[in-house]
């Protein structure tokens, strides 16, 4: 009899078991703040900061941000754009009492060229970021300049000195 009321019990942790060890993985999907999703540009995904390491320049630290999640490789030559109408900023605490020392605000500037293809005897515009081979910032077949300003601010990142 009680041999009875343990195969039962067996097979639902058997097969409870099994569930969840069945689960696929998840991970961060850089999506995860719902507000975030109607503005990708903006859309902070992934922060390094490390010792920089390069010959002369011992006591530095590098610092890098991405932004625009879920933007795949084979999506050029159009990639997303930084938007010219954001503050992107970096804080910096220096001595630990979670407030910025330093800040970082970067700002874009996205100035269109309108290279024009002739086309059956009509200039068209592209639509595209460029035209053909581009080997330097001011390649003639770049149709797109992404330029940025940095500005720091010591302090408080609005009141504080630039």
């Amino acid at each position: 009899m009680k041999r009875n009321r343990i195969a039962p019990l067996m097979a639902a942790l058997a097969a409870t078991a099994a569930g969840v060890a069945m689960q696929p993985a998840e991970a961060s999907s850089h999506r995860e703040a719902p507000f975030i999703t109607t503005q990708p540009k903006v859309d902070a995904t992934d922060f390094y900061m490390f010792a920089s390491y390069e010959t002369g320049r011992a006591g530095y630290i590098t610092l890098i941000a991405n932004y625009q999640p879920l933007q795949a490789p084979y999506g050029g030559p159009n990639y997303f754009s930084m938007d010219p109408n954001a503050l992107y900023e970096i804080h910096i605490d220096n001595n630990g009492d979670a407030k910025e020392d330093i800040s970082f605000q970067f700002r874009f500037k996205n100035a269109l060229k309108g290279t024009t293809l002739n086309i059956g005897g009509k200039d068209v515009a592209i639509a595209l970021i460029q035209s053909g081979t581009v080997s330097d910032p001011k390649a003639a077949a770049l149709n797109v300049n992404e330029s940025y300003t940095v500005d720091i601010v010591r302090g408080d990142r609005r009141s504080g000195t630039r």
